[in-house]
């Protein structure tokens, strides 16, 4: 049994030789009404009658023709600031809860069933006569104009539907993040500026990380900032222009040190061959950072640096000095004074003279003092521990372990890059903006971005990971101590710069008012980036809302035609059959004709029609499961 009426969109309109029919009859019917003396009244019923069966073909007639004439699809369309904000605001019933998706309609099985049918032929043996397509659009206003050489896609992917309306999505849907797929050149970063600009109307948070550093992207944003009257709130970081740029300290915000030690340490290669490696960097790191957090010393990149190149003996020294003050008696310099003197009688260690000058000058003897008397009365230090095991390990071998971080850590310090990352409170003669990530959330800022990745695509990835390190210890510290922020952050090309830290995000922000949307070109990309297609798939999984552009890689497709799913598609075959036989008459013969409609279960939507989705097109699944198919507009603002 069928689940839904099945009929072959794109036949020919019968229905208009229906009507040519009534109307040759009304005509008659006038002609004999008007040369005969016939009574009136029976040529009133017949001629109304024959005008409602005249009316109804060619009411049939015209959605037919109008559903084939969609199909030469759309040309570009444009919306300006002011278009955009009414969009987003006054829409009934939903202003300032939901977020304007472009122009488009709700994909339902109707549409997969067009969309096999018209990939069984050309779609241009399906447009209507020209006389017909020229009525068409002296009647709607609209000309086909995508049919173009220049135009890039399949237009009629989004004519199935023969008419489109307002999308709206609601925002607290957005919350459980947003993956946007498509290749390159298919309008993401416009999707992205279309999301950002109505965040920025309606007064939240946006944060956006655009590797490429999109120079149009970031001047919408600015525009956006000054439409909404809010140009103050606008913050620039920019690594191709530092001069221009905010200074923001990736290393401010934390929940525990050791996660200051993680942000760096991730940014060194990865694989399994080199988790050694990793991991003891991810040692010095931890011990520098306790040590400078334990003499009041803020962490920062260029101090790390500094530590790891010229050794850690003097913040060791201090760190130790620190905690004897601390944690022991008062008098404690002539203790260990006369502690040096046995040493010298016992183990005839030279060198080991009284005074206090001595004693907080030599960093052999504190050690010994700590291990062989502090030790034993149950007090211990763990900075001071962890940084002596960097101080007395072979420093050949340390030279060697610590060798992949030292180049990362040398190019996010040197020149320009390392006053933007490690801003120093102390220079008054650098007046560029010194900030941190939480700051911003909490003063309500847009921030943007850039991090000239094709200028050099590995300080890139560098800066972009621990940026998005620091916002997931800021989403922590949101959901575990509280926090009223409604907060976009837009990551364009995340292959380039997501880590672990930031799937978490995608995992539990929710909380934290995080909205999340992430733009890839390819799932591979994504593969390459974790090393690992299972890491991938982890991370693809804590999205629940899907947008898919142009996409080429049949991986990619996949993925897309696997989250939309499946839907019955009905096929009409029909069966022709003639046979004739020996044992009658040369003329006898039989035939046959069948008519069957069958159905099975295919994608919602073919993957190689993802391959010919149009620029600033997209296929959607939102809200939990929602399919929606759009259209974007190209945002016009007022001087660009």
């Amino acid at each position: 049994m069928l689940l839904r009426q099945f009929e072959m969109p794109w036949r020919t309109a019968y229905e208009s030789y229906s009507a040519a029919v009534w109307a040759l009859c009304i005509a008659g019917l006038a002609y004999v009404w008007y040369t005969t003396s016939v009574p009136d009244l029976p040529f009133y019923y017949l001629g109304a009658i024959a005008c409602c069966f005249l009316l109804f073909n060619l009411i049939r007639a015209w959605e037919i023709w109008r559903l084939k004439w969609s199909l030469g699809g759309k040309g570009i369309s444009f919306i300006s600031d002011e278009q955009l904000k009414h969009k987003v605001t006054d829409k009934k019933g939903e202003g300032g809860t939901s977020l304007w998706f472009g122009k488009g309609f709700d994909w339902t099985p109707v549409h997969t069933q067009r969309v096999y049918e018209i990939k069984r032929a050309d779609p241009e043996d399906f447009y209507p006569p020209k006389m017909i397509m020229w009525m068409i659009e002296q009647w709607t206003g609209e000309k086909v104009g995508a049919n173009t050489v220049e135009y890039i896609g399949a237009p009629w992917i989004h004519g199935v539907n023969g008419s489109e309306e307002d999308l709206y999505v609601p925002i607290q849907n957005l919350i459980g993040n947003t993956l946007l797929i498509g290749t390159t050149r298919c309008g993401k970063t416009r999707f992205l500026e279309l999301i950002a600009e109505m965040a920025i109307e309606l007064g939240y948070t946006v944060i956006s990380i655009d590797p490429k550093g999109d120079q149009p992207y970031e001047t919408s944003l600015k525009a956006a900032c000054k439409q909404a009257g809010r140009e103050k709130d606008f913050v620039r970081f920019h690594l191709a222009f530092p001069g221009q740029s905010a200074r923001i300290d990736p290393l401010k915000n934390y929940t525990n040190p050791s996660d200051l030690a993680s942000r760096i340490a991730a940014l060194m290669p990865g694989g399994d061959k080199s988790s050694s490696f990793r991991d003891f960097a991810w040692g010095v790191l931890n011990a520098i950072v306790m040590g400078q957090l334990a003499v009041g010393e803020k962490p920062s990149l260029v101090g790390i640096r500094s530590y790891i190149d010229n050794g850690v003996a003097d913040l060791l020294m201090r760190v130790t000095l620190q905690f004897f003050d601390r944690a022991l008696p008062p008098n404690w310099e002539p203790e260990v004074a006369a502690y040096a003197r046995t040493l010298k009688q016992t183990k005839g260690k030279k060198g080991m003279e009284e005074g206090e000058i001595l004693v907080r000058q030599s960093l052999h003897l504190l050690l010994d003092y700590y291990l062989d008397m502090v030790v034993p009365r149950g007090l211990r230090d763990e900075a001071v521990e962890a940084l002596a095991t960097i101080y007395k390990h072979d420093s050949a071998h340390y030279s060697k372990m610590v060798a992949n971080l030292v180049p990362i850590l040398g190019m996010l310090t040197t020149g320009e890059l390392g006053s933007l990352l490690s801003p120093n409170p102390r220079d008054v003669s650098d007046t560029r903006p010194m900030t941190d990530l939480a700051s911003l959330i909490r003063a309500n800022s847009v921030v943007s971005i850039g991090l000239d990745s094709l200028a050099n695509k590995t300080i890139s990835s560098a800066v972009g990971s621990m940026l998005l390190s620091d916002l997931t210890s800021v989403a922590a510290a949101i959901y575990n101590y509280g926090g009223n922020h409604k907060i976009f952050l837009l990551v364009d090309e995340a292959s380039e710069v997501v880590n672990d830290p930031y799937v978490a995000m995608l995992n539990k922000s929710a909380g934290s008012g995080f909205i999340n949307v992430a733009a890839i070109q390819t799932i591979p990309d994504l593969a390459a980036r974790f090393e690992s297609m299972d890491k991938a798939r982890q991370m693809l999984g804590n999205f629940n809302n899907l947008v898919a552009m142009r996409i080429k890689d049949r991986v990619s497709q996949d993925f897309v035609t696997e989250t939309f799913g499946q839907t019955y598609v009905y096929t009409q075959q029909k069966i022709h059959a003639t046979s004739s036989s020996t044992e009658k008459t040369i003329t006898h013969f039989t035939g046959s004709v069948q008519e069957r409609v069958t159905e099975a279960l295919e994608d919602v939507l073919p993957p190689d029609v993802l391959g010919q989705l149009p620029n600033w097109q997209y296929i959607a699944a939102v809200s939990g499961g929602r399919l929606i198919k759009g259209r974007l507009p190209i945002i016009n603002h007022p001087g660009q």
